[in-house]
């Protein structure tokens, strides 16, 4: 008896492109295992406009989630997610200590996998309105070339704090 395997289409996207996997495993986005799928790709640009309350994806180890709808009951609170957007989350999501039933729980959000073959978008710098955007390097440049003047202080500090404990 045989019975012919339907792949799993996700919802399409524009400008999206998918990849054929042969089987399910552990670690994929949909819950059964012996089905073979088509996974909708989606680069680090394209998560990352999905950056609001209303449309909010995280990438966490190479998938991409859709926690639009799990923003309200997320134990950690909406901001830990937002803050996630727009870069790999693996690392704060691992840091966190999710339990397994949290793991599995994301199994149901996730919509596609991360684009690899497609060039990152660079991390953002954010700066201040009225700061120019060479300041930080600037400022490291600086406390690079004088770093005698706060070890001076310290040390100036110290002495006078002996000093005046001795005269006691």
């Amino acid at each position: 008896m045989s019975a012919s395997l339907t792949p799993i289409y996700e919802e399409a996207a524009p400008k999206s492109r998918t990849r054929d996997l042969p089987l399910m495993g552990e670690g994929t986005c949909h819950r059964t295992k012996k089905m073979p799928t088509l996974t909708k790709l989606y680069t680090m640009q394209e998560a990352s406009q999905h950056n609001t309350k209303d449309n909010c994806w995280v990438v966490i180890d190479g998938k991409v989630y859709d926690v639009s709808t799990y923003l309200d009951d997320h134990p950690g609170g909406d901001d830990v997610l937002l803050a996630a957007t727009g870069r790999d989350a693996t690392e704060d999501f691992e840091e966190a200590g999710h339990s397994k039933t949290a793991r599995e729980e994301m199994r149901a959000l996730c919509i596609g996998e991360l684009d690899t073959t497609s060039s990152d978008i660079p991390e953002l710098e954010i700066f201040p309105e009225n700061q120019p955007p060479g300041y930080p390097k600037k400022l490291a440049n600086l406390t690079k070339r004088y770093w005698a003047v706060p070890v001076a202080v310290v040390g100036i500090s110290v002495v006078v704090g002996v000093l005046y404990l001795r005269k006691k």
